[in-house]
């Protein structure tokens, strides 16, 4: 027993050993730039950037909180880049008490774009007192990395007619636009790009005075650029007489340094005619009227001819073709662009029509500041949708989706969904079916598939919804290609019937395995699947085997529809659990949620709770070991539910034919008691210990040939605590 109290007091002492070496600096560090202020750690990375030929400073502010007067005695140290420098408030050493502070001043100037990086580091020192009484000082360091960037701008354009890139000093230059036919517009994309390291501030854009430029995509100021990222300002050029025009845009910077762009533009007048050629037949159209193409087949394609000629008196210029619609696109060879057209000139392009469903296509043709509509029909089959619900008919569109009545968890909600051919010829639907497989979505009542339907015919069938969840559930209805969104939303199931634990109550015996059951007083419509928690209170420590006999605290049930038994672990209706052996209240608390995972738990739910009482140790086990001539030893294990002992009482019965002194004996084992069950490592055994007792024999040899130890034919053994004496249990000697 004594062996046993020396390790743990050296256990002990390693442990506040351990709890010196972790210390750190007694400062707290406050780091304040531009106002803002933040506390940061020691060896924190302090993060600052500035534009070139600025400077940013960020103040530390080190409060001392140590027990004894520190000495700082000299400047703080940076090692790293130049952009650094450090200054220190106070002259130097400086003596700091509790509560005192000082403040160093870090400023980051970078003279380039590059990332840069310094390391503080401000010795102090601080006395200290050892075991022995030994005054001596130590030393420590407020050390702070600081990591500096800095932004960059490049200017470049892009003109849209030939996507050419052009850079631009960084303090300005001319965006020149390609020559521009007068009352169309040419467009390019003026590019504010940060090549720097750090982000970077524009406070401010001075736009055009106009009327022939413009600019547009203009941000709110200040807007920051980051590292790697461009500010796009897209330029307009509307000439309206053949002219040089003339503007500019300036851009300002953080730092005040301003960037002049000069725009520059010229005029041209020129007048188009366009037409159209289909069949060999050509056809003259003017802008805002529309260009008809060929009826075509869902998936075929025509095409036709645009020809454009400057039939104007100077030379003219079309810097873009576009088309727009579904269907409709540019084909064949383009011809390059900016297209320059002398008095007379032509270029011509091929437009093509392929439609993807029945019905008429709209679309847009733009050459150079010209609109002209285009219109084409598809040929085919065309699928519409609608369903019927208890709101009445609704189609889609407009309606975006398929919208179902909010339906209780476990209930049904269903719509007759329709699909009509509003095309021209026949369509075939093979496949109709919910996207996701274990979706609360389903349909039924079918025709067989594939489904044929003729133009203007129609056929349903019934989408049923079953939440499992309760909130919104979206879901996707697919016909062949088409994707139909289904919306609904399950609401609270059914309340959960009243239920019943059946199990150990009032005062329980320790270190048994009573077993518990849980059943609903009523079948319940839907599956449920639950936790049995068991939690444990007291005066003494939790007991870490009061468990189950799953192993752990918690122990999973699941109860089908329409019964009420409880399932644990698969196991049957019955779990086991271990009672422990301290005294302390067990409480044993359900949960329960439906398949879908919706929680039905009551808002008070029953619990069973039983008790572990205290009272006088028991005895598990008495054993001689060790035996020699003139000594053993007794090995008592048991528990004691109050986690206490006062005394072991040991008797001894002698051999026949022989007589012992000493009959009894009492050891006092409350202190031993106490190391044990106030140590941490007592705690994963609950109320259980074992005591090792040696005994050694005195006295004259009762024979030739016999030992003392031989005069002993069984000793037995009692425990005590404050509340009683244990049952007693015996061992032979021999």
């Amino acid at each position: 027993m004594r062996l046993r109290a020396l390790v743990l007091a050296a256990a002990l002492l390693l442990l506040s050993a351990g709890l010196a070496l972790a210390q750190t600096i007694p400062f707290n560090l406050l780091a304040t730039e531009n106002g803002s202020s933040a506390t940061v750690p020691n060896n924190a990375t302090i993060n600052v950037n500035s534009p070139q030929g600025a400077g940013v400073t960020v103040d530390v502010k080190a409060t001392y909180v140590g027990n004894v007067p520190a000495t700082v005695p000299a400047a703080p140290t940076l090692f790293g880049s130049t952009s650094f420098s450090v200054t220190i408030d106070g002259t130097l050493p400086l003596v700091l008490n509790q509560g005192d502070s000082l403040t160093m001043h870090v400023t980051f100037r970078p003279t380039n774009s590059s990332a840069a990086n310094a390391q503080l580091t401000l010795l102090f020192t601080q006395p200290a007192t050892s075991s022995s009484g030994t005054v001596t000082t130590v030393q420590g360091a407020i050390l702070l990395a600081f990591q500096g960037t800095s932004p960059q701008f490049v200017l470049s354009y892009i003109l849209q007619a030939n996507n050419n890139t052009v850079a631009l000093p960084s303090t300005g230059g001319t965006l020149l636009f390609l020559p521009t036919q007068i009352n169309t517009t040419a467009q390019a994309n003026l590019n504010i790009s940060n090549t720097g390291s750090g982000a970077g501030q524009v406070t401010a854009i001075t736009l055009p005075a106009g009327p022939a430029f413009k600019a547009q995509g203009l941000p709110l100021f200040p807007v920051t650029i980051g590292t790697g990222q461009t500010l796009q300002l897209l330029v307009l050029y509307n000439p309206t007489a053949v002219q040089t025009d003339n503007d500019q845009i300036q851009i300002t910077y953080q730092n005040g340094t301003t960037a002049t762009v000069s725009l520059q533009g010229s005029g041209t007048a020129a007048s188009f005619t366009y037409s159209y050629i289909q069949g060999g037949q050509s056809t003259v159209v003017k802008p805002n009227q529309t260009i008809p193409l060929p009826d075509t087949n869902v998936g075929d394609t025509s095409s036709l001819i645009i020809s454009v000629q400057n039939t104007g008196n100077a030379t003219g210029t079309v810097n873009s073709v576009s088309i727009s619609g579904q269907g409709f696109q540019l084909s064949g060879t383009l011809p390059l662009f900016p297209q320059t057209l002398k008095q007379g000139d032509t270029f011509t392009f091929s437009i093509s029509f392929t439609p993807t469903v029945a019905g008429t296509a709209q679309g847009e043709l733009v050459i150079g500041g010209d609109v002209f509509n285009l219109s084409g029909k598809g040929l085919g089959p065309k699928l519409a949708f609608s369903y019927i619900s208890s709101a009445g008919t609704v189609t889609l569109p407009p309606a975006t989706a398929v919208v179902f009545t909010p339906t209780a968890v476990g209930q049904s909600e269903k719509v007759t969904f329709v699909v009509t051919n509003s095309g021209t010829l026949t369509a075939t639907v093979s496949n109709i079916g919910i996207s996701t497989a274990n979706s609360p979505f389903s349909v039924s009542e079918l025709a067989a598939l594939p489904l044929s339907l003729a133009a203007g015919q129609s056929s349903q069938f019934t989408i049923t919804f079953t939440p499992t969840t309760t909130g919104f559930v979206n879901g996707t209805l697919v016909l062949d290609t088409n994707n139909v969104a289904l919306i609904g939303s399950g609401t609270t199931p059914p309340p959960l019937p009243s239920y019943t634990l059946q199990g150990p109550s009032g005062n329980t015996a320790p270190f048994t395995q009573p077993s518990v059951s849980l059943t609903l007083s009523s079948p319940y419509s839907l599956d449920l699947t639950g936790t049995l928690t068991l939690t444990s209170s007291g005066s003494f420590v939790t007991d870490p085997n009061v468990v189950f006999s799953t192993g752990g605290r918690t122990v999973n049930f699941a109860i089908p529809a329409n019964s009420t038994s409880a399932n644990f672990a698969n196991q049957g209706p019955q779990i086991f659990l271990q009672t422990g052996t301290v005294a302390e209240t067990v409480t044993l608390t359900p949960t329960f949620s439906t398949a879908g995972g919706v929680d039905v738990t009551p808002a008070s739910p029953e619990t069973l709770q039983f008790s572990i009482p205290s009272e006088a140790p028991v005895l598990l086990n008495v054993q001689v070991t060790n035996q020699a001539a003139s000594s053993f030893t007794l090995l008592v294990t048991g528990y004691a539910t109050t986690r206490a002992l006062n005394s072991v009482n040991v008797t001894f019965t002698p051999a026949a034919g022989f007589n012992i002194r000493t009959s009894s004996a009492t050891i006092d084992v409350s202190q031993v008691s106490n190391t044990w069950f106030q140590s941490t490592a007592s705690e994963s055994f609950g109320g259980q210990f074992e005591i090792t007792i040696p005994f050694t024999l005195t006295g004259p040899a009762p024979a030739v040939g016999r030992t003392l130890l031989q005069t002993l034919a069984s000793v037995a053994a009692t425990v005590t605590n404050a509340i009683g004496t244990s049952n007693s249990l015996q061992a032979n000697v021999q």
